[in-house]
């Protein structure tokens, strides 16, 4: 009997020390994780966990005594009380969601009354009140600004042709201050949606900056319509392999873009080459639209319905052969952007309207944290990316490009390598007096280098 007791007191024991090991491996695991891959535990783990806890911690726990505190109790005439019943709360990196089901006769309005009471607290910077469907609301408080202290140093100009991946063009950070990179390999097209003022500029600059040893390798063209006269482009011209600032040599520019990468298509199909690599000889022909709206909306019908045909045979024919398209506009509704579809990279910065988040991003991407049109008008830079085939959207700031950069930008692409220049002695008088006026009538055209030239 006494053998039987100790025997289950040890299997007691040893099954309490192999738990608490387990756990004590899990622990040490997920620490790891977070610490070396903050991004992907976040994704994968650490947003539920951090929902879990913020939501019986937090909110559930003191839900009903601030709701009695901010007036948003309703007591009915037998003086029973009815709260605001919490539903469910989602978290990420900044903010938090909690999902409430109002008490019947309540209105959103009545939360947004009390929101700053609410908001304080709760201890968040600030609080907004979306409507989700008839009778719930979600309550979004951001508990903090990542981009208030973290800096976002413009990268530095690649040095070499080596130097540049496509695939990675670092151009700012994300919100867990990991550098961000667009990848012009895989991500293909880039659409890019923000009001004026949102920091459009820095992200296309950014981008263009990154290129930079390719553009003056000739590996990579730019292509560019700045429909807004050039005020935003215009300091590149030079630079640019074509250039546009009316919507009328938009439209030439589109029809020349398009023939050139139909020609490089048929040549590649009958050298059975399927994938091109960029090169002096196959270059990344890259279309910059910087205001989409003012092509396919804003213009006369026939240059929007020619270039909105053009822009779809752009954006679903050229993968292979390198054609790259980068479009940005203000409001991302059908009308302005009818293909908005084909792009696969999208970005949101600071939007006029909560219905454009979506139109951007995609279907539910703002209920699932994607709050574009809270973006402060401070913070011009910030914005939403959505990568098709990920759920989740990633909070991004482009590191701020000056007119100076610009400047040094535009003189490192276009500046050309000295050569070294040989000087001629002067032609003996006897040669030019044997030259007679019958001879000048053969010459057409004269060319001041010479084999010895050129081999000096």
């Amino acid at each position: 009997m006494t053998s039987t007791v100790v025997l289950g007191a040890s299997v007691v024991w040893l099954g309490y020390l192999v738990v608490l090991s387990a756990a004590t491996i899990a622990v040490v695991a997920g620490a790891s994780w977070c610490v070396l891959d903050r991004p992907t535990f976040d994704r994968f783990a650490g947003r539920l966990l951090r929902a879990w806890w913020r939501r019986w911690a937090v909110y559930q726990r003191q839900w009903f005594d601030l709701a009695y505190r901010a007036g948003l109790v309703v007591t009915d005439h037998r003086g029973r009380s009815w709260a605001p019943k919490v539903l469910r709360v989602s978290s990420s990196w900044c903010w938090d969601h909690v999902r409430i089901r109002m008490v019947k006769t309540q209105e959103p309005g009545d939360f947004e009354a009390v929101l700053e009471r609410l908001a304080n607290a709760y201890r968040a910077r600030r609080a907004t009140v979306r409507t989700l469907k008839p009778g719930v609301i979600s309550l979004d408080f951001q508990r903090r600004e990542p981009f208030d202290e973290m800096p976002v140093p413009l990268p530095a100009l690649p040095e070499s042709v080596e130097s540049v991946d496509l695939g990675r063009l670092v151009i700012g950070r994300t919100e867990y201050g990991r550098d961000f990179a667009l990848d012009l390999l895989k991500g293909l097209h880039i659409l890019l949606a923000g009001a004026t003022g949102s920091g459009k500029g820095s992200w296309l600059w950014g981008l263009i900056r990154q290129l930079a040893p390719l553009i003056r390798a000739g590996s990579v063209r730019l292509w560019v319509i700045d429909p807004k006269g050039g005020m935003e482009f215009g300091a590149g011209r030079e630079m640019f392999h074509r250039f546009a600032d009316s919507d009328e040599t938009g439209l030439d520019l589109m029809r020349e873009y398009v023939e050139t990468l139909d020609a490089r298509k048929e040549a590649l199909g009958r050298q059975g080459m399927r994938t091109a690599t960029a090169s002096a000889e196959t270059p990344m022909d890259v279309l910059i639209v910087d205001e989409l709206a003012a092509m396919t909306q804003y213009c006369t019908r026939d240059i929007a319905r020619e270039f909105e045909q053009l822009l779809g045979k752009a954006l679903t024919q050229y993968r292979a052969v390198l054609g790259r398209v980068v479009g940005a506009v203000q409001e991302p509704h059908k009308d302005n952007v009818p293909m908005r579809g084909l792009f696969p990279t999208k970005i949101a910065l600071r939007l006029d309207e909560a219905s454009y988040v979506d139109m951007t991003l995609g279907e539910g991407v703002r209920d699932r944290g994607a709050l574009a049109d809270q973006i402060p008008e401070i913070m011009p830079g910030v914005g939403y990316v959505k990568h098709d085939g990920r759920r989740e959207p990633l909070r991004v700031r482009a590191a701020f490009t000056s007119d100076d950069d610009i400047a040094a930008l535009v003189a490192y692409c276009t500046v050309t390598p000295l050569r070294r220049t040989v000087r001629r002695p002067a032609p003996r008088r006897s040669a030019i007096a044997e030259i007679t006026e019958a001879d000048l009538e053969h010459i057409d055209s004269f060319d001041g280098d010479d084999e010895d030239h050129d081999a000096a």
